[in-house]
């Protein structure tokens, strides 16, 4: 395993906990735990509140660069197979952004469900983990909005896969909670998501990467929206 911080989800007794491991042992989430300062370390973990009556809060992790902001941030939105199977991109873009002066927010939609994986869901299971995610994206932005530290004006979600269609629908003009969010979102990076309705409008500037000869997340039906 590769050096530095890494995302590990770990099943507890009491139910499934977000722990942060560096070469020791898990340290579980509080309402906001501090850990550090600078690139090097997240600067919390945390529980966001959810609009969820099953599931009243998910986990997340925020790192910020050296400095006083106000930054910018990405909330960062994991694909199908969970935040384990992402923590390689997530440590290459906390390597990108941080020195650039980018704070980024690991959001876990998944754990404090139960739920490792979504590969492999049907359509109509599919748009239901969307559509508790597009909430819990908006959430993190709600909660990002209050830290001073960060510029409220320019946080943008960024996906994969299933993260990615996620991003997209919570900007989706046409999704009624998209309109209802007073905290609005700067812009969404979406890598390869599965774009399997073309009921979007786009209403914050978007770009979508995708690989023009993928199978699995076909190129065409992206670009039919």
């Amino acid at each position: 395993m590769k050096s530095g911080f890494f995302l590990n989800l770990q099943v507890a007794s009491a139910g499934l906990v977000l722990a942060l491991v560096s070469g020791g042992g898990p340290m579980a989430a509080a309402d906001t735990v501090k850990i550090g300062t600078g690139s090097s370390y997240p600067v919390a973990v945390v529980k966001i509140p959810v609009e969820d009556a099953n599931t009243k809060s998910v986990f997340a992790v925020l790192f910020e660069p050296a400095g006083a902001g106000p930054f910018p941030a990405v909330v960062i939105l994991n694909g199908c197979a969970g935040l384990d199977a992402d923590a390689d991109i997530v440590r290459r873009l906390n390597a990108e952004y941080l020195v650039r002066g980018i704070a980024t927010l690991v959001l876990d939609s998944f754990s404090p469900r139960g739920i490792t994986s979504v590969c492999g869901q049907g359509e109509a299971d599919a748009k239901a983990t969307i559509a508790y995610r597009v909430k819990d994206a908006h959430a993190a932005v709600r909660w990002l909005s209050t830290r001073p530290e960060i510029d409220s004006k320019r946080i943008f979600f960024q996906g994969y896969s299933h993260g990615a269609i996620a991003a997209i629908s919570a900007t989706n003009a046409r999704n009624p909670v998209t309109a209802t969010q007073q905290q609005k979102v700067a812009g969404v990076i979406a890598f390869y998501p599965y774009c399997f309705s073309p009921n979007i409008k786009f209403s914050v500037p978007t770009i979508i990467l995708v690989g023009q000869s993928d199978e699995v997340t076909p190129a065409k039906l992206c670009e039919g929206i």
